[in-house]
């Protein structure tokens, strides 16, 4: 008997985890919208089973997949779109549909200088037909990039690029990013920076996608 209410007691208790895993995944919530772009975000529970931001911008831009490809693997135009970057590096990782990204950003005062590293899986891109097509990327670790000791490294990053044809040539992008939470500076004063950083991020990647076309 005690046996069976041990079990029924666990699968309780696994079940009220799940739902209040569920219930953290709350929906996006619209922080800032300007011209093209939307800014999201919500909050999710991560790997650490603690709460973490996730992030999603949304704007349409007249543009190509080649083009935002090459794009998000050009090393010379990669600080140009990301905001307080001053390193922005590709290499290899062995796979033709993969590539590992390093990004170093200048913060500032308050913040630490960071960096991340960022694996990139994209899928095979075969036909002009094709309607939409997602890169994911992941954090990773390189012998090509080791960590500093002076920076702090970003970890937990999860996040994807959806490209979506739409008509008249245009493109509907979907950026998503969460990472591993950083409770160093108080939300109230890290909120305004990271969603300006990222709204100008989207904006300048835009700017130079419009550019090329």
């Amino acid at each position: 008997m005690m046996k069976k209410i041990s079990i029924t007691m666990f699968a309780f208790m696994l079940c009220a985890a799940c739902l209040a895993k569920d219930l953290m995944a709350s929906d996006f919530k619209i922080v800032k919208k300007k011209g093209a772009i939307t800014l999201y975000e919500r909050w999710i529970t991560g790997a650490k089973d603690e709460p973490v931001r996730e992030l999603k911008a949304e704007f349409l831009v007249k543009s190509n997949i080649e083009d935002v490809i090459s794009l998000l693997k050009n090393q010379s135009d990669g600080i140009k779109w990301n905001k307080n970057a001053s390193l922005y590096k590709i290499a290899n990782s062995g796979n033709a549909n993969e590539w590992i990204n390093y990004i170093k950003y200048d913060m500032p005062a308050m913040f630490d200088d960071q960096e991340c590293c960022l694996l990139y899986k994209a899928p095979v891109y075969s036909s002009a037909n094709q309607n939409a097509y997602i890169i994911n990327f992941e954090s990773a670790k390189s012998s090509f990039f080791p960590p500093k000791s002076d920076v702090k490294r970003i970890t937990g990053v999860n996040g994807q690029w959806k490209i979506e044809k739409q008509e008249n040539n245009f493109l509907k992008i979907t950026y998503i990013i969460s990472s591993d939470r950083s409770g160093n500076v108080p939300r109230f004063i890290s909120d305004p920076i990271i969603h300006s950083n990222l709204f100008t991020t989207m904006e300048s990647f835009k700017n130079l996608l419009e550019d090329k076309a």
